[in-house]
């Protein structure tokens, strides 16, 4: 993708981040090998440790040229390079230990803080090595992006998941037997979160590329992709009274968000996640089915009828809808039975082939172009 390429697609993206409006069409991000039966134009880096794999900004840019040029970055879909340090990384910043893993590095293995005896004080550790090599990371990737691609944020973590990650299970105890403190700590975090997104938003700046997510979208303003797993375990009426006023302060602060609705179990929480005028779309995430087409094997159905009633809901509220990982035969369904206005879809074909053919349709039947 070129710096033309760019210009061209983040016209797009910004116009998925104005209100809905009838008639706007839908967005579909396709990417696939750049060519079919020609073997790679560049081998991609293989990393000799874990350490080079997530910590050596060198090996991280010579990765993202090997996906430059071995990739199709088709219709909507923009070449964004997520700073990956895991999910939450910010529990690392505030004391919770870390480990180096082959798919992800964690934080909640070994929760820090064992009572509340006495006060936290949640202050993000700027001599923390983690710090150092996020920041590092994003500087020289801005600094090689010239134009061709997006650096996202790291993915600093909602607050009651850091949170989690800095207690383990005794907080939810602790929203029940001892909720001020609780809600102490999470004010604490909201402000040591902001104050940190708003470091990173000058780190990025510079580079002119505008600003992304771990989700693939570019905006020309600042934003962030809010979540809550721990709402998996708690009712809507907790997430009402602990949740939600840290969500609203977080977007308002920020200004535009994506929320990331990981699974089922998070849907009772969703109209109150509706309500949020800062919140302008919800990312959905399927449990994996086992699919009778697939030999068992388990799939996300974007598709099904859940998730079909979801993105009802959420275009009737206004908000729009994004969808990362859907299968190419899935996309049909979801923009005939949803409507493709406000709907963005990211999808990856096997081969140059299907990505041009599924494009071509896509235009003819729910783009606007």
């Amino acid at each position: 993708m070129n710096k033309q390429d760019m210009i061209i697609k983040r016209q797009r993206h910004q116009r998925f981040w104005q209100p809905l409006r009838k008639g706007e069409g839908g967005y579909l991000g396709v990417t696939s090998p750049i060519h079919d039966h020609k073997p790679l134009p560049m081998n991609p880096p293989v990393p000799a440790s874990l350490e080079e794999k997530w910590l050596s900004a060198d090996f991280r840019i010579r990765k993202t040229e090997a996906d430059a040029v071995n990739l199709f970055w088709g219709q909507d879909a923009i070449h964004n390079v997520f700073v990956n340090f895991g999910p939450g990384v910010h529990a690392a910043l505030l004391g919770a230990p870390y480990e180096l893993q082959e798919d992800s590095i964690w934080f909640d293995l070994h929760p820090p803080i064992k009572n509340w005896e006495k006060p936290s004080r949640f202050e993000t550790d700027r001599s923390h090595p983690l710090y150092q090599a996020i920041h590092d990371h994003t500087r020289k990737l801005c600094e090689a992006a010239t134009g061709r691609y997006t650096v996202s944020y790291t993915d600093i973590g909602g607050q009651y998941d850091v949170l989690f990650s800095l207690r383990g299970e005794e907080l939810l105890v602790d929203m029940i037997e001892n909720p001020e403190v609780v809600r102490q700590a999470e004010k604490q975090l909201d402000k040591a979160f902001i104050a940190y997104f708003n470091e990173l938003t000058d780190l990025i700046r510079p580079s002119g590329c505008g600003y992304s997510g771990w989700i693939p979208m570019v905006h020309d303003k600042p934003w962030y992709p809010l979540q809550c797993d721990l709402s998996v375990m708690i009712s809507p009426d907790m997430f009402e009274s602990f949740i939600l006023p840290s969500l609203d302060f977080v977007s308002s602060a920020i200004g535009e968000a994506i929320y990331h609705l990981d699974g089922p179990e998070e849907i009772k929480h969703l109209p109150m996640i509706l309500s949020l005028p800062h919140v302008h779309a919800i990312q959905w995430v399927p449990l994996p089915k086992a699919d009778k087409n697939s030999q068992g094997k388990m799939i996300q159905r974007f598709d099904d009828s859940l998730s079909l009633e979801l993105y009802q809901q959420i275009i009737k509220a206004g908000k729009k809808v994004v969808l990362l990982g859907v299968r190419p035969e899935q996309i049909p369904t979801i923009f005939n039975q949803t409507g493709s206005d406000g709907v963005y879809i990211q999808t990856h074909c096997a081969s140059r082939q299907e990505a041009d053919s599924l494009i071509e349709t896509a235009s003819k039947n729910w783009l606007k172009l």
